[in-house]
């Protein structure tokens, strides 16, 4: 279980919050001046459609407390209206750049919203988690017969530079793309800040922390969370319409409830309601479902334990986690908490390439993967069948965990010591 005050939210201050809104700006915009291949170009654009579709469900769970299983639903039918709307364009010649179809995705993703949110936001928590599953099923279940709008199985395709050249933009390099990406993403963080900085944004967390008493004080519970979720489905739907952007084709995959799924999971493991949480999910989704999936066939079950390993230890999120220690060993300014978060992290490493070993071995005896009886672990070939490699496996495991469980607890005390001289300090 997490310790208790460790990694509980924080509200930041107005220059902290000015100096994170510039660094994300560089952040963001930083790769457009670095020599970067392409392939690294299309796996950042990837992560800009993930940003923008992880702060969509950030939205809703932080500032009004809505769990969406049905994000899909904006996500996917924004990516078929963009695929259609680049299609019309250029067959019909019409003078509209293809940089601004996100945007026409975004607004039918909050039609899309207006027609479905009346529906879902009558009641919050688990009702809404179940409705919002339940027409995200549909829709899906739809899909495949309604082949005029969805293609069928094939989806549908389109062509990125086909459209006309705007701004000198022709959308042929994965730059040009990137640079549209960013472009979006600082729009969703500008969006996320004019938020924060309104009435709506009070109204919600009213909403969130007691819907009772804000009825009662005469705020319309339903009205605040459909308002919500219409900011929610644009963000969602620009990052659809910007995924077909990027791909040059849409399938129903991208309604599917595995879209939903895996988005929601990557959002509550980040913490996704600030721009670096859903930046940070965003980097965990893309390089699973990526770099991970081409490594391992059993990607999947490290995603399922990571996740769990994050609800036992970090339930706010891994954002709100890293931030809160960042915080307290600034304010600590002891060099030892240092050596000892350095400790901590290389008894995590240790058991993870032991638990990851062990993994492999077994998932390739089970499903009997590998031509022989060798498998290939961290540039090793090892015979599966030799009974030296999983002892040896299972130690490395047992022996990282552990001496993670020990000095993460004297870690975490010394953590807590170091609070109280601090807070003195401060008094």
């Amino acid at each position: 279980m997490s310790a208790p005050g460790v990694g509980a939210p924080t509200r930041p201050t107005r220059g902290a919050s000015k100096l994170g809104a510039t660094l994300f700006a560089v952040a963001v915009a930083l790769p457009l001046a670095l020599p970067i291949g392409s392939a690294s170009l299309s796996l950042l654009s990837q992560m800009a459609s993930a940003w923008l579709l992880l702060l969509s469900l950030g939205l809703l769970v932080s500032r009004v407390g809505l769990l969406s299983f049905g994000q899909a639903m904006f996500y996917g039918m924004a990516a078929y209206a963009a695929a259609h709307a680049m299609n019309a364009i250029a067959a019909h010649g019409w003078p509209l750049p293809f940089a601004l179809v996100p945007l026409y995705g975004g607004l039918f993703a909050v039609l899309v919203a207006l027609v479905t949110g009346p529906i879902s936001v009558r009641r919050g928590g688990l009702s809404f988690a179940m409705i919002t599953l339940g027409l995200g099923v549909l829709l899906a279940l739809l899909a495949p017969m309604l082949q005029g709008f969805f293609g069928g199985e094939g989806g549908v395709s389109t062509d990125r530079t086909a459209g006309p050249v705007w701004l000198g933009l022709k959308l042929l390099s994965q730059r040009q793309v990137y640079g549209v990406s960013a472009a979006y993403v600082l729009l969703g963080a500008w969006l996320l800040h004019w938020l924060d900085g309104t009435r709506l944004n009070l109204l919600a967390r009213a909403v969130r922390d007691n819907p009772l008493r804000a009825a009662v004080s005469g705020t319309a519970p339903r009205r605040v969370r459909l308002q919500v979720l219409l900011v929610s489905a644009f963000l969602a739907g620009l990052a659809g319409a910007l995924q077909t952007l990027h791909v040059e084709q849409v399938s129903a995959g991208a309604l599917s409830l595995q879209q939903s799924s895996m988005a929601l999971l990557f959002s509550l493991a980040a913490g996704s309601g600030t721009v670096w949480g859903a930046l940070l999910g965003a980097g965990l989704m893309v390089g699973s479902e990526v770099m991970l999936a081409a490594a391992s066939r059993a990607w999947m079950l490290y995603v399922g334990l990571g996740f769990l390993c994050i609800v036992i230890w970090a339930p706010h999120g891994l954002s709100t986690m890293l931030g809160d220690v960042a915080s307290r060993l600034r304010a600590a300014r002891r060099p030892d908490l240092l050596w000892g978060l350095a400790a901590l992290l290389l008894c995590a490493a240790l058991s993870l390439v032991g638990l990851s070993s062990l993994i492999e071995l077994l998932y390739a005896v089970r499903q009997q993967l590998q031509d022989g009886s060798v498998v290939r672990l961290y540039g090793l070939s090892l015979p599966s069948h030799s009974a030296e490699v999983w002892v040896g496996a299972a130690l490395l495991a047992a022996t990282g965990l552990g001496l993670s469980a020990l000095v993460g607890r004297v870690f975490v005390l010394q953590l807590r010591c170091s609070r109280a001289p601090a807070e003195r300090g401060h008094a």
